[in-house]
């Protein structure tokens, strides 16, 4: 009777095993945070809320805006998730630069290297983020100073592409490779577009 009860008592602490969420952890900067919330930009450049009320917190130097932030969740995530832990990186760490690129970009800090920019910038402060129209994945597109040049950042691949300004015959601007209708960047009904080969595979999203 009593190798019976230990094995239901086994069973059922291995099926709360089987049926908890998966955690999952995410990387960003913080760019809003008050008493019980954070809100970080990760590093391909999503927005994400939590909900920080039950939080195990790991915050040396306390929690201020652009700060480095690590947030552990439990399950999907959806807007205000409840998050299970926030690791803050101390700030003397950052500031240090261990994790410069060649560049002297801060990675940790939010920061890339934009070559029509000349200079390591945020992709969500300076560029303009469109959505995959498939639903997979975005882009950053990024104006030189003159507007001359665009350099596209997609979230699925490190590399980018740089594009030269163009004027079309019908008037205005788009933005493509010399020869090359591959991809154009063009102002369609007040929303930026990348379109590919006369299709549009990501629009700028609008604004609420």
């Amino acid at each position: 009777m009593k190798i019976m009860k230990k094995s239901l008592v086994i069973l059922t602490a291995l099926s709360a095993a089987a049926c908890s969420p998966k955690q999952t952890t995410v990387r960003g900067t913080v760019t809003d945070a008050t008493m019980n919330t954070v809100t970080i930009v990760s590093t391909p450049g999503d927005t994400l809320s939590f909900s920080t009320v039950d939080a195990v917190r790991e915050i040396p130097d306390g929690l201020l805006l652009n700060d480095t932030a690590t947030i552990y969740f439990s399950g999907k995530y959806t807007s205000g998730k409840a998050a299970d832990k926030i690791v803050v990186e101390p700030r003397h760490e950052i500031m240090t630069g261990a994790d410069r690129d060649e560049h002297g970009c801060i990675g940790s800090a939010g920061y890339t290297w934009s070559e029509v920019r000349q200079d390591c910038i945020r992709l969500f402060e300076t560029g303009v983020r469109v959505e995959a129209i498939d639903g997979n994945g975005m882009a950053y597109i990024v104006f030189s100073q003159d507007s001359t040049r665009v350099e596209l950042f997609f979230s699925d691949t490190e590399n980018t592409e740089i594009l030269e300004r163009r004027t079309l015959p019908s008037g205005g601007y788009a933005w493509n490779v010399e020869d090359d209708d591959t991809k154009n960047v063009t102002l369609d009904d007040g929303e930026w577009t990348i379109s590919r080969r006369g299709k549009i595979i990501y629009r700028q999203g609008k604004t609420k």
